[in-house]
């Protein structure tokens, strides 16, 4: 089985908000990084409202198609998971399917994949492995912190704990 990881809509973005997506290239060197078509839809929004990140997304990270069966499965969870997103959704459909990891920002997307046996990346998880893998230093990762907390208009939570 591939090693892969699906980015959700909100940590792309989050990256290329900060033009450092290469961090998540590096740190997961040994996976294929994806967004899936409806993940591709959402970051496309951002496009007509003038916005340029999404393009380094479509350039740094392939899109992975889903299955007819995992259509299904999504057609499935959609009908019963009306706080998920459609991109969320699918992405855990495939994630679940073909057993890779789900990363998000969004705790109840994550909580869901969890709940479907899907491992999963939080935010947190990905910068404090940035500083425990030697990618960056815990001053380079508190930058960064800043920095997605600024330009992606979020706080993120815990943030203190991440370099402790």
């Amino acid at each position: 089985m591939d090693k892969a990881i699906i980015v959700d809509t909100d940590i792309a973005s989050a990256f290329a908000k900060i033009e450092r997506l290469d961090l998540l290239l590096c740190l997961f060197s040994n996976h294929s990084i994806y967004i899936t078509p409806r993940i591709f839809e959402e970051l496309s929004v951002s496009l007509d409202y003038g916005y340029t990140f999404p393009l380094d997304v479509f350039e740094s990270f392939d899109i992975v198609y889903p299955s007819e069966g995992e259509n299904k499965l999504y057609k499935e969870m959609l009908v019963g998971n009306k706080s998920l997103g459609k991109g969320e959704l699918e992405a855990i459909s495939i994630c679940k399917n073909r057993g890779y990891m789900f990363s998000s920002m969004d705790f109840a997307a994550l909580q869901f994949a969890v709940s479907m046996n899907i491992d999963v990346l939080d935010l947190q998880s990905i910068l404090r492995a940035l500083w425990r893998s030697g990618i960056k230093s815990k001053d380079e990762v508190k930058i960064i912190i800043r920095e997605i907390e600024d330009k992606d208009n979020t706080s993120i939570g815990d943030s203190h704990s991440i370099v402790e």
